[in-house]
């Protein structure tokens, strides 16, 4: 264990063993006898804890809600009765043990208002009832056995008139207190998980319409043409989809990874409680396995579906992108050829501009000075006036050319 030496030795009440020895037995299976009844409530939704603790603060008052909140586990017995208080990842349940076994549910010992004051999901309310063996138990749908004749199980799965579903656990009536409320317990989790493994389905199909529609919705011919305009189009669509399926990622994904871990622990109790055939009854395995694993295959298989949705639609706007990206450079080609054409014509046209500017100022500029060579003609009248505007010609168009190029050239620079 890793210790700061300038603070203060750690005390063994604060070992991180602790913690993990804790929730190792955080759930704890209870001890009774025969009979014995327990109902299961399970809450799911953000007030669960919150609408729990208004209906049942007044009937435990030995609950300190505020500072037991965190816990995992939170009893109480009121009248005899034991109240158990599980808080589990996503959904929060309320076991209650009738040690008395009158046959009558034990949400009868809930307030008669606590339904009124729920302001959350209601996933499981099954009722589990067990008693010594030798009950007639004929019309029940499934039955197993257990734990090589242990216990026998029996199973309805439905929804009983007042709300539960019903369970009933029949016991050798010398069995061990410690094997009643293991088995009871694994029992009543069953149920727990099944109902939560169950829970997405409405969803899964929900979003296997939206995957069809997305899927009609997908651009079926990247080809067909090549107007740069459509292929932006069809670019904008199919990011409008692949925001559609991020959305549904985001709504789905742990829904059905949580609901096909349920699956896996009502696998894992069934298996741990070595379940057989009673009779020509389907047993409860088989019951779940032929009804709940279509629901797990639904699961797997639109999950996939949006996988693959999701790898067409990235491909085709990576190929989209590219087109898009190639058009662009077909039009940079374009506009830079367009640009030296542009260039070429400029500079012939600076060339011309330079002949005729230079034309033009060595006229005016020999007019200008054929006035002081009139002077010195009369000056030197052995001077040839032709030859002295010819010189005056010849010297003059070649500096006005050579200075306007410098000129032009000192602007280019400046630019």
């Amino acid at each position: 264990m890793n210790q700061d030496s300038s603070s203060r030795p750690m005390h063994k009440s604060e070992w991180r063993l602790n913690q993990v020895t804790d929730e190792l037995n955080a759930r704890p299976f209870p001890r009774f006898g025969l009979p014995t009844a327990i109902f299961r409530l399970c809450l799911s939704g953000a007030n669960s804890f919150a609408s729990l603790r208004a209906a049942l603060a007044d009937q435990l008052p030995q609950i300190d809600w505020d500072a037991e909140a965190p816990a995992r586990l939170m009893r109480a017995s009121h009248n005899n009765i034991q109240f158990n208080i599980e808080r589990h990842t996503e959904f929060i349940s309320l076991t209650i043990i009738d040690e008395k076994g009158d046959g009558g549910s034990p949400a009868q010992y809930l307030p008669e208002d606590w339904l009124s004051k729920i302001d959350a999901n209601i996933v499981v309310a099954v009722d589990c009832y067990c008693a010594p063996r030798g009950q007639p138990r004929e019309s029940w749908t499934c039955a197993s056995q257990l734990e090589q004749g242990r216990a026998d199980l029996f199973f309805d799965f439905k929804v009983a008139e007042d709300g539960h579903t019903k369970i009933a656990l029949d016991f050798d009536p010398q069995a061990d207190v410690r094997d009643i409320g293991r088995i009871a317990l694994q029992v009543v989790e069953i149920e727990t998980y099944r109902s939560f493994a169950a829970i997405g389905l409405r969803r899964a199909r929900q979003t296997q319409a939206r995957l069809a529609d997305i899927a009609d919705r997908v651009p079926a011919d990247m080809m067909s043409t090549e107007d740069e305009g459509e292929d932006g189009n069809r670019f904008m669509e199919l990011s409008r989809l692949a925001g559609e399926l991020g959305e549904i990622w985001r709504k789905t994904s742990f829904r059905f990874s949580a609901c096909e871990a349920y699956w896996a622990l009502v696998e894992a109790r069934l298996d741990s409680l070595n379940e057989a055939p009673y009779d020509n009854r389907i047993t409860v395995g088989g019951f779940l396995e032929r009804r709940l694993l279509p629901a797990i295959a639904t699961y797997q298989s639109t999950e996939r579906r949006r996988q693959d949705l999701a790898k067409q639609i990235g491909s085709r706007t990576t190929l989209l992108q590219t087109r898009i990206e190639l058009g662009l450079q077909r039009q940079n080609a374009d506009l830079l050829a367009s640009l030296n054409n542009s260039a070429a014509r400029q500079l012939r046209l600076q060339h011309t501009v330079e002949g005729v500017s230079t034309v033009a100022i060595s006229y005016y500029l020999v007019s200008l000075l054929s006035y002081p060579a009139d002077w010195l003609l009369a000056q030197v009248p052995s001077l040839d006036p032709d030859m002295l505007r010819a010189s005056l010609v010849l010297i003059t168009v070649p500096l006005v050319w050579l200075a306007i190029r410098r000129l032009l050239r000192a602007s280019i620079h400046r630019r």
